[in-house]
């Protein structure tokens, strides 16, 4: 396969485009989401300390360490479906259009 020729289409151009960009966006969102949670740790650790509900052994700290991590699959998740719905299709279709 020649991969000046699939680089010169269009198709080619607009499937980078938009994987890129949802990856970047997906990125941006956790990285966004994980610096919040650094910063409260640094700056206001007595929010993370403070329990769930009166009299919980359960600190909100832990929730939101574990929401966090919940947040990374839920994003992974997005990125799995996105790609198996738009994404996998306009690579299919390049892949007939070039040969």
């Amino acid at each position: 396969m020649n991969l000046k020729k699939v680089g010169d289409r269009p198709a080619f151009r607009r499937l980078s485009l938009e994987r890129n960009c949802l990856g970047a966006l997906l990125a941006v969102i956790m990285a966004a989401l994980y610096f919040t949670f650094i910063c409260v740790v640094a700056f206001s650790p007595a929010t993370l300390a403070a329990p769930v509900y009166a009299g919980s052994v359960i600190s909100l700290g832990v929730v939101l360490g574990v929401a966090l991590m919940v947040s990374g699959l839920v994003l992974t998740a997005i990125y799995v479906a996105y790609a198996s719905l738009r994404i996998d299709p306009m690579v299919s279709s390049l892949g007939k259009e070039v040969q």
